[in-house]
């Protein structure tokens, strides 16, 4: 495992001598090549690529960016599984006090994912504009700040029992809870760093590293984890706390095969930063503190959601978690289309190229509708089967399939949704969409879940009536938002006035 992690480190060099005979020995291969829809995505060069396809290849990179993510993104929802299942055998207990470590952690965790996307959309903005270099920087600045934000996470969860205790968690799930929560969180500055280094993998379109890194170390979690929850192969037995503990040392390894990529880009690079390290935080928290303090008010609101939904009775809840487990599948690839769309967004504009950012908006939406209203229409005909999948119970069963009639409804809107959010993202809008995205979602989603489950009593159904009018408000906000926010005006001028040298200052002023 470790030869495999330094090899990433050397990939940088092999990567920039490749570059360099393609770009001074073959011409026509690489005509050939980006026509077949190989895009090279090694930066370090400071080149600007060539775009000469047809619009149709708009399609072709954002699918080519956004199937690593989604894969990625997999890797991260079944790392979380792996440890539930494991932990299964030392009882219920346990398997209740890792799920609910787990939420808080994540609600923890939100705020810096969230911040991490201004790495993203920095690197992208930093690779249409030929400036590679920089783009190390702006990883530099995220490893930063996501280490020093998962210090405090890290000490803020040593003993979670007061906060567990107030939340009203059952005494039987406190220990194992708190227990597990230690352990994991051990790896916090470990987990925030990597975030910052795969949004700017993302940035500058390589999303397949991230992803392998991401495969490699499920295996190594299943593994060290059934370890050190049942002490086989000579290492203690820890029980819940093993199961951190193996996620831990996960996440840090992750980390490290990241950092020894940077860390080789930055030796093999032609040409030095011209960006301060200052500098580029204060623009990665343009970005990202808008972004992350909504998805945080988000995690929030669903929680509220969660919270009124807890007084409908068991087979209530049961059905609302087994179809949100449902609809996830069709969920992350969507997320993965916006953030193609939002890597691929910051890139034209940063070339100037602003009739190809509208064009990967619509191929993202083209894609991502797609997908997620195929799967409405699966929900729709199979969500009786598909709950049976989960459950034999007739009443919970039964429930199930209403939640998912009204997901089949929401869904291809949602896919709209997400894409525009990425994509004004991408483009620097953020304050403004953070605002507006936090007050629908607040609107829509406790509010349905109190007017409709409480007041009208119409179960948990009725909360998910809040889901289509969330998506169906958002959908047509964020498109205006993209079509005549003010940021568009901003570059229009900014580009026709100043030239290329302004478009950098106008990312800056769009946040």
């Amino acid at each position: 495992m470790g030869d495999a992690y330094g090899a990433l480190g050397k990939r940088g060099d092999a990567m920039f001598v490749l570059d360099e005979l393609i770009q001074r020995a073959a011409p026509a291969l690489r005509a050939l090549m980006a026509r077949a829809g190989w895009v090279p995505q090694h930066t370090l060069t400071g080149r600007r690529p060539s775009y000469s396809e047809p619009r149709a290849s708009a399609l072709r990179e954002v699918a080519s960016l956004a199937w690593p993510i989604a894969v990625a993104m997999l890797g991260e929802t079944v790392m979380g599984l792996v440890d539930t299942r494991l932990v299964g055998a030392l009882g219920s207990a346990a398997i209740g006090g890792v799920g609910v470590a787990t939420v808080l952690m994540y609600l923890c965790y939100s705020v810096v994912f969230g911040l991490m996307r201004g790495v993203k959309v920095r690197s992208a903005w930093a690779h249409g504009e030929g400036r590679g270099p920089d783009a190390l920087r702006y990883a530099e600045a995220g490893a930063l700040v996501g280490a020093a934000a998962g210090v405090a996470v890290c000490l803020g969860c040593r003993d979670a029992t007061w906060a567990l205790e107030a939340l009203g968690v059952d005494r039987s799930l406190v220990a194992p809870a708190r227990d597990f929560l230690a352990a994991r969180t051990l790896g916090a500055p470990a987990t925030c760093a990597l975030a910052a280094l795969q949004q700017w993998r993302q940035g500058v379109g390589d999303t397949r590293t991230a992803m392998r890194v991401g495969v490699a170390g499920n295996v190594l979690n299943a593994s060290l984890a059934y370890a050190l929850i049942h002490g086989s192969l000579g290492l203690p037995r820890l029980g819940v706390t093993g199961a951190g503990v193996a996620t831990a040392v996960t996440e840090a390894l992750q980390c490290a095969a990241l950092v020894a990529l940077y860390v080789g880009e930055r030796r093999a690079q032609a040409v030095r930063a011209t960006l301060r390290l200052r500098d580029a935080l204060r623009e990665v928290c343009r970005i990202g503190v808008p972004t992350g303090l909504q998805f945080g008010a988000e995690v929030l609101a669903f929680t509220a959601f969660t919270a009124v939904l807890g007084g409908l009775g068991a087979d209530e809840i049961a059905a609302h978690q087994v179809s949100l487990a449902t609809i996830r599948a069709s969920f992350l690839p969507g997320v993965a289309v916006s953030e193609a769309a939002s890597v691929l967004v910051g890139r034209a504009l940063g070339e100037g190229r602003l009739r190809h950012a509208d064009r990967v908006v619509v191929a993202a939406l083209t894609l991502a509708g797609a997908f997620m209203a195929a799967c409405g229409v699966v929900f729709a005909v199979a969500g009786g089967a598909l709950a049976r999948v989960f459950t034999d119970d007739p009443a919970v069963v039964a429930i199930v399939r209403q939640l998912l009639l009204v997901a089949a409804v929401f869904q291809a809107l949602d896919a709209v949704n997400i894409v525009l959010r990425g994509a004004l993202r991408g483009a620097g809008d953020v304050r403004v969409v953070g605002v507006l995205g936090v007050a629908i979602v607040w609107l829509c989603i406790p509010g349905a879940a109190w007017l409709f489950c409480r007041q009208m009593g119409l179960g948990a159904v009725g909360g998910w009536y809040g889901f289509v009018a969330e998506t169906a408000l958002a959908s047509l906000v964020f498109g205006w938002r993209w079509r005549y926010g003010a940021w568009r005006a901003t570059f229009e001028r900014a580009t026709a006035c100043e030239g290329a040298a302004s478009r950098a200052k106008f990312a800056v002023r769009a946040a």
